[in-house]
């Protein structure tokens, strides 16, 4: 009954659309991924452990808002000055920047259905962006999403593991290239 209640309807609350969106990119992933984020972690999204992880942080934003349409659509990057505080005593020995992102990836979820057929809880209304921190400024929290649009290609959930794939493998390759 909760779920159905916060999950049936075409204009979903905030946070519950968030959740959604986490669990459609965790199923567009596959299996190698696990959810991290139930509660607060700095990242959603984990393959791999220690050296070996990759990092996923999803974020969403959606044309209208349960109180009408969204006037700036803007994407959050959250840059952190320090880890929270409890990341030690939650994940002990578990390595994290200084300062960051704590991530190496973003995947942006956009809803921008903003007519009457919008239904938010559809995965073929979504469509995806996939950007590695490593094409962000240093320190920079926020973009607006017209901005974001000229610099990374739109997919749909259907082509998201291919292009995570693919991601991951150029930032493996460019830190070959760089670190020798």
């Amino acid at each position: 009954m909760v779920s159905r209640c916060m999950y049936s309807g075409r204009i979903l609350n905030n946070s519950h659309r968030g959740n959604l969106v986490e669990m459609m990119v965790l199923s567009a992933l596959g299996d190698d991924w696990k959810m991290v984020s139930l509660g607060w972690h700095p990242w959603d999204l984990q393959r791999g452990e220690g050296q070996n992880r990759i990092r996923i942080q999803v974020k969403q934003c959606a044309a209208l808002q349960l109180w009408g349409k969204t006037k700036k659509l803007q994407i959050n990057f959250g840059w952190k000055d320090k880890p929270p505080e409890y990341f030690e005593r939650d994940n002990p020995g578990e390595k994290i920047e200084a300062e960051g992102r704590f991530c190496e990836l973003f995947v942006i979820g956009l809803h921008l259905v903003a007519d009457n057929t919008v239904d938010q809880v559809d995965p073929k209304q979504w469509e995806f962006l996939v950007i590695p921190t490593t094409d962000l400024t240093e320190r920079n929290k926020t973009m607006v999403l017209t901005k974001a649009l000229t610099r990374w290609n739109r997919i749909k959930w259907g082509n998201l593991r291919s292009t995570v794939e693919a991601a991951i493998y150029s930032m493996v390759v460019q830190n070959h290239i760089t670190n020798g």
